[in-house]
């Protein structure tokens, strides 16, 4: 059992980083995989999640380029949530909402975050405990200082946040968010931008904290 939610996981996060690209690049939704530097097809051992790239040696058969090696690992990753998760199907739900989101952020700096809004809603009617009631309105509060007042965060990070607190615990939520500072903080020195995509570090805050807490 375990290992069919880790194929369902590692497939399920090539599907979804290959659609999000897609979308954003408003390219043809259906067909196979081209390679983003030659534009050949990709063959079908090339498509299976991490086996394709190592197989592949991580290049590109046909003109030799280099294949992130970001992608298997996140394929890697999810396939341990989906693992991690097969009690608990709504954050399997999670899981391909912000990788999805995550794709999009990295992509362009941009993301379609009211994806988000109807498993919030379902998650507040559902699991939302009474006693997280104040410190809900008193981060919601925060946030919307930092985003409109300080300009420090993006209206897309407010609904990936808001879902972080009610779907964990308050230790889990808080270790998430130590986690995603943390990795903010590393990649803002390392890479002196003045800019970074936020919600794939809210991901993986949420990732992490969810398999190790």
């Amino acid at each position: 059992m375990e290992f069919i939610f880790f194929i369902l996981g590692s497939c399920s996060a090539s599907f979804i980083i290959c659609l999000a690209y897609r979308i954003n690049r408003r390219k043809q939704l259906g067909g196979l995989s081209c390679c983003d530097y030659c534009g050949r097809r990709l063959p079908l051992i090339a498509l299976v999640p991490i086996i394709g790239w190592l197989l592949s040696i991580g290049k590109c058969r046909y003109c030799k380029n280099s294949i992130s090696v970001y992608y298997p690992l996140i394929e890697f990753l999810f396939a341990i949530c989906f693992m991690n998760s097969k009690d608990n199907y709504h954050f399997v739900i999670i899981y391909c909402l912000l990788l999805f989101l995550s794709c999009e952020d990295i992509y362009d700096h941009t993301s379609h975050t009211f994806i988000l809004y109807p498993i919030i809603f379902f998650e507040f009617i559902v699991n939302f405990p009474s006693e997280k009631a104040i410190g809900l309105f008193i981060l919601t509060s925060l946030l919307l200082f930092f985003i409109y007042y300080r300009k420090a965060l993006g209206n897309g990070d407010l609904p990936v946040i808001l879902l972080i607190y009610i779907a964990l615990p308050v230790f889990q939520f808080s270790v998430s968010i130590l986690i995603t500072s943390c990795l903010t903080i590393l990649i803002f020195l390392l890479r002196k931008k003045h800019s970074l995509a936020f919600i794939p570090f809210l991901a993986i805050g949420f990732f992490l904290s969810t398999l190790f807490v």
